[in-house]
């Protein structure tokens, strides 16, 4: 019984969401946590680039408008160490302007999602990013 506890549990995909608005962050973690995920939170980019530096999930999810650091500084950072520079990114934004896209996937975004989002949209960009476990 344990042990299929356990198994289990090393199967869950991490995904770390970077986002300063807590009532966004708490919406996306509920919403992937019924997805089975295991979801870490990180109001800030300095915060969500440690948080990756000493344990790097499996995708990150960045919103572009972030205190301290803006999405973009933060996913430059994240895809130049060693440690993330494979962990797929999903960029939101709330504004996107023309261009914030591109600027995006300059910066090493590796899809972009516009919000307002339906929830299965992104499950929908989730599971494009992050293929099923084999075996």
């Amino acid at each position: 019984m344990l042990r299929s506890i356990f198994s289990r549990r090393e199967k869950q995909r991490k995904i770390l969401v970077i986002e300063d608005d807590p009532d966004i962050a708490t919406g996306i973690e509920i919403r992937l946590s019924q997805e089975n995920f295991a979801v870490v939170l990180a109001a800030n980019g300095p915060d969500g680039i440690e948080k990756a530096k000493s344990d790097p999930p499996d995708l990150i999810i960045l919103d572009l408008m972030l205190p301290k650091m803006d999405g973009y500084e933060t996913c430059k950072i994240l895809k130049q160490r060693e440690n993330t520079k494979h962990v797929p990114v999903l960029v939101l934004t709330a504004l996107p302007l023309m261009g914030d896209a591109e600027k995006a996937f300059a910066a090493g975004a590796d899809d972009f999602l516009k919000k307002p989002y339906r929830n299965q949209q992104l499950i929908e960009k989730i599971q494009k990013l992050l293929p099923p476990p084999s075996g």
